[in-house]
């Protein structure tokens, strides 16, 4: 005989919410609806008059395709943003651009094949500012691939005239305080770029370079040397002095067959002596700092010149010769030597790096200053001046754009006075900032009191112009109400004015026809970034500080850095009251990603191939203090989280497919029911607080765990039988999808801001509810089902007994005593601690076993299995002594009998 099927009478869960993501298309359509619905702005509207939360963006280069670190810093922001909307909070997040600067000239050069100096100076800036909105068009598209949430169309750019105007009045308020001077003096210097660079532009690399120990003999002395050691071996023909220190021992040493004395350190000789192949010397005595101090020398390179001893604040007998060779023109620490001792710094390089006709030497002139290290060594062998040529490994200062190496080079430029305001910056810092990582607000202060000045002047033409006038004689004029005048043309005009009009237009009347002149230098691109906090205020409306600042850890000595001195500044007021810094973005075996190596990662295919929702639960999952890692076999495991969680997801919403929470919603519910509600309180909190301390990987284990542990493997699992077996209306049934429900929008609370284009179709195939046009115009759902402790640590007793249980039911399987856990009878000694068990509610259905026998207490919990022997129930598949005619059991036989009726 045919057996019945009883399929269609189970409560099987039904959703169009599918099991496939197809993130990259659903994500696209999702995206293309919250603009037409302007759900932004719609949520911008409803919580515009709540306490604001503003976290301020800082403004990425306007030049290529966004990369995997724009990606966690844009996705970082977003969860933040997301978060603080989500409760309550008036979050307006204005995203910025910064558009001036050499790149940008680089690229319309390289890109139209043009000569800057072709073209008059408006024409060539407005073909910079074309190309700068370009990239900016093309950046905000690949922003909106990853689902960031706010308004496109409002945006500040370096380049927008009220930025600059803000920017300039900043700049006045400087010159008002006395704070920016014009100066000659050491500068970094990128030949390469033929500009000035702040410290925040240079980045150190690893090079292999000359080194060179050379002799200077002493004037009035027979046969006495010194010996200076250099790895710059272009700056010789430069030399001016020789810094000694009065805390080294010096000493004389006559090396065997030869008739030349030569003073070293006393520390560094027997080193030195190996170099030099001094295989035996003589030691002819100790010689005091004081009688080397003003001895005259023979020049290294020219006949006609001759250089002094003199002291040295940095001169050390770690390295070298505990003697170094000054050459005032390149370097911080020569520059402030030769000034002490009244003699003008020698720079025959200019602006290229080129060797100019002040150096009076034709094999020099013209050349490179690369180039003539091997000129210099050779040159000074011939002479008889080199003790030792050998090439070593270190550390050295490049440009971070065009990666090429700078020189330290004495230059007129423009400056800020930082010594005056470090103070106070300091104090302001130590008092109202916290950070994330906390140890990061030391390295913020140290960064700061190291400064004395700031290099705000480039030699560029795009960008904002350095409001600054020479007069007849070329001297700076720094008068406030001059200055004020022409930034009030510049306001009426655009700063493309400065550039082309005469000098008298932007002079009051009284100055006109004095033959003054403009700067033709433009303000630093960090001074451009870091005004930002200032036109937020006066052209946005904000107050400062602003809750948030986040950005890379490169910013430490750049945006961080400029916002800060900005901000003091102009009233005294700190930028942020909280700094959040991320590390670097590594592949997957650590490396820095290059281009070179092909190992760069396209978060734009990522988004593409498996969704951006993958890409933002990766930047959830890392601990973005650090520098991350991200690959394939990285995302993978990404993708295995991301489907536990979508199947959970999806679990919820089919088995809510009949629920209607305006009429079945239980109030009051079984222990169980109340102890997974509990645990919903409780994480959901801890996720909270993971949020509210920008603890991202935290929230994604708390998330993770809670959906594998507390749901999937404990109360999804148990309710199965209640779900799929029970009348559709039973009182069970129904408080069961009561506690789903209160878990569903758990998950999508704590989802919203982390995969917002999956909550966002969770939502759309929620049923019976009224719903607003996005899930994110929703606050988060209250959901304090907490319970007394007492209840609390009876039921993680149970969680300990449980486990007990599921350990016996694996052995039980492996034993092939049984095969599933609903064929297993227990028997079972409980503890006196225990007891309770006994008197809970359906508990073989919690533990999914057919049937528990309990004996007598001991002092220790026994479980025993056996398997249950009987009929299987066609319908249920439960094991049962006897079954009704139609081989169903008792509950089924109701059920089936209430359906066809």
């Amino acid at each position: 005989m045919e057996k019945k099927s009883y399929k269609d009478t189970l409560l099987i869960g039904k959703t169009d919410f599918e099991m496939k993501a197809n993130l990259k298309t659903k994500e696209v359509d999702y995206q293309k609806e919250w603009l037409l619905n302007d759900i932004y702005k719609t949520k911008l509207a409803k919580n515009k008059k709540n306490k604001k939360f503003i976290l301020h963006d800082g403004p990425p280069y306007a030049n290529g395709n966004i990369h995997v670190g724009h990606a966690l810093n844009k996705i970082l922001k977003d969860f933040i943003v997301r978060w603080k909307f989500s409760n309550g909070y008036n979050s307006e997040y204005i995203m910025g651009w910064d558009t001036h600067g050499l790149p940008i000239e680089s690229a319309i050069i390289k890109t139209k094949g043009i000569n800057r100096k072709d073209l008059s100076p408006d024409e060539f800036r407005t073909l910079c500012k074309e190309y700068a909105l370009e990239q900016v068009n093309i950046q905000t598209e690949q922003f909106k691939r990853l689902g960031i949430f706010t308004d496109y169309e409002k945006k500040y750019l370096t380049l927008n005239h009220n930025y600059e105007v803000a920017q300039l009045k900043l700049y006045a308020k400087m010159v008002e305080k006395n704070l920016v001077y014009r100066d000659f003096k050491p500068v970094y210097w990128s030949p390469t770029l033929e500009s000035a660079l702040a410290e925040a532009e240079i980045e150190y690399q690893d090079v292999r370079s000359a080194s060179i120990y050379v002799s200077l003999k002493v004037i009035g002395e027979d046969n006495l040397n010194l010996i200076i050691w250099t790895t710059t071996p272009w700056t010789i023909p430069s030399n001016q002095l020789v810094a000694i220190s009065e805390k080294i021992e010096y000493i004389k040493v006559r090396p065997q067959n030869s008739n030349e004395d030569y003073v070293i350190a006393e520390n560094l000789l027997e080193s030195a002596a190996v170099k030099f192949g001094w295989e035996k010397y003589d030691i002819k005595g100790k010689i005091k700092h004081h009688d080397l101090l003003g001895k005259e020398y023979f020049h290294p390179w020219f006949t006609d010149k001759k250089g002094k001893v003199v002291l040295g604040h940095h001169v050390t007998d770690i390295t070298g010769t505990g003697m170094v060779h000054i050459a005032g023109g390149f370097g911080e620490d020569d520059f402030k030597i030769v000034k002490e001792n009244n003699i003008k710094p020698f720079v025959p390089i200019d602006d290229q790096g080129k060797f100019t006709k002040e150096i009076n030497d034709s094999k020099l002139e013209g050349i490179f200053y690369e180039d003539s290290n091997k000129i210099v060594g050779i040159t000074l062998k011939e002479k008889g001046n080199l003790l030792k040529l050998e090439f070593l490994k270190h550390s050295y200062p490049h440009d971070w754009r065009s990666k090429k190496p700078v020189i330290y080079r004495a230059t007129n430029q423009w400056f800020v006075n930082i010594e005056k305001i470090k103070t106070i910056i300091d104090k302001k810092i130590l008092k109202n900032v916290e950070t994330k990582p906390a140890w990061s607000k030391e390295r913020l202060r140290n960064i700061i009191k190291e400064r004395n000045d700031w290099t705000i002047s480039r030699q560029r033409l795009w960008g904002v112009p350095i409001v600054a006038f020479f007069d007849k004689n070329n001297q700076p004029v720094m008068n406030a109400e001059i200055i004020n005048y022409a930034i009030s043309i510049i306001e009426q005009k655009g700063t493309n004015a400065w550039f082309v009009e005469p000098c008298d237009n932007f002079l009051p009347s009284k100055f006109k026809g004095q033959e003054f002149k403009k700067e033709t230098d433009i303000l630093d691109v960090w001074f451009d970034s870091g005004a930002s906090n200032i036109v937020m205020r006066e052209v946005y409306g904000y107050e400062a500080p602003f809750d948030v600042y986040l950005e890379g850890n490169d910013q430490y000595r750049g945006w961080f850095n400029s916002s800060m001195i900005n901000s003091i500044i102009y009233d005294e007021t700190v930028a942020y009251k909280f700094l959040i810094t991320h590390g670097m973005t590594n592949d997957e075996k650590g490396k820095k990603m290059s281009k070179s190596i092909g190992n760069t990662i396209d978060p734009l295919k990522i988004c593409d191939l498996q969704g951006a929702d993958i890409l933002r639960l990766w930047v959830c999952s890392t601990d973005y203090t650090d520098d991350q890692r991200i690959g394939d076999n990285i995302l993978k495991q990404v993708g295995e989280s991301y489907r536990k969680i979508r199947n959970t997801l999806r679990f919820l919403i089919s088995n809510l497919f009949d629920f209607d929470p305006n009429k079945h919603y239980q109030k009051t519910l079984l222990e169980v029911d109340e102890f997974a509600l509990n645990n919903l309180t409780l994480t959901k909190e801890k996720i909270a607080d993971a949020f509210e301390t920008y603890s991202f990987n935290n929230a994604y284990k708390l998330i993770n765990n809670y959906v594998i542990n507390d749901l999937s493997s404990f109360y999804l699992d148990f309710i199965k039988d209640i779900l799929y077996v029970e009348n559709a209306d039973s009182l069970r049934r129904r408080q069961v999808q009561t506690v789903m429900y209160e878990q569903l929008w758990m998950l999508i609370d704590v989802l919203k801001p982390i995969i917002p284009h999956t909550t966002e179709e969770v939502y759309k195939n929620i049923l019976f509810i009224q719903k607003e046009k996005s899930v994110h115009l929703l606050d988060l759902r209250k959901q304090d089902f907490k319970q007394k402790d007492k209840f609390v640590e009876k039921w993680n007793k149970f969680l300990k007994f449980r486990d007990l249980v599921n350990v016996a039911l694996e052995s039980a399987r492996q034993d092939k005593i049984i095969r599933k856990g609903f064929e297993a009878s227990l028997k079972v000694n409980l503890s006196d601690e225990f007891n309770f068990i006994k008197d809970i509610e359906s508990l073989n259905q919690i533990l999914i076993v057919n049937s528990i026998i309990f004996l007598d207490n001991q002092n220790e919990i026994k479980i025993e299995i056996e398997p249950k022997n009987g009929l299987k129930c066609e319908r249920c598949w439960a094991i049962f002594d006897i079954l009704n005619n139609d081989s169903i059991c008792m509950r089924c036989e109701s059920v089936v009998k209430n359906l066809n009726e």
